[in-house]
């Protein structure tokens, strides 16, 4: 796989700690805000699977969803940019598919893998916190971004990053 592409497994199975921590801190932190940016119609029958380059490939449970996802992907790039920007990552197109659904449809791993462990078992897991301030600092300089956001922002991160050190260890 080129450097550029990360899919959900290779976050959930590669160590983040590694030398692409920061691209996989970016992909997961944009694909766990998935259910926000596409809503709730869209978050069971959705998922984005890689990003490669300035596209996030998207597959979809069948093709009337992907149908309909392409009527609103100009409104889906719009929601994605404010979680984009932060991040220093520019998503310009997205790619929609419905043949793969059924490989990551039947994923024994949680996408969504921050609600996955209760704030308890989360509290209990050390993390380095300089591995995320280049990423906050993007985050601070955000004009999408209100004070409120930027902190739910930081503490997702936080979150996947725990989660991803309890899943592996």
């Amino acid at each position: 796989m080129s450097d550029n592409i990360f899919s959900i497994s290779d976050i959930l199975n590669n160590d983040l700690f590694g030398s692409n921590k920061s691209a996989a801190i970016k992909y997961s932190t944009i694909f766990s805000f998935w259910g926000q940016i596409a809503g709730r119609k869209f978050l069971n029958s959705s998922k984005p699977v890689q990003i490669k380059g300035n596209k996030v490939f998207v597959t979809c449970e069948n093709p009337y969803v992907l149908q309909e996802l392409l009527m609103y992907k100009k409104v889906l790039l719009s929601k994605l940019k404010p979680y984009c920007e932060p991040l220093g990552v520019k998503i310009e197109d997205i790619v929609f598919d419905y043949k793969n659904w059924q490989n990551y449809a039947q994923s024994a791993v949680p996408d969504d893998f921050p609600d996955f462990y209760d704030d308890e078992k989360l509290s209990g897991v050390a993390i380095e916190y300089s591995e995320f301030e280049q990423a906050f600092l993007n985050i601070d300089k955000s004009p999408y971004l209100n004070e409120e956001q930027k902190v739910k922002f930081k503490n997702r991160i936080i979150k996947l990053q725990k989660a991803k050190k309890l899943r592996i260890s």
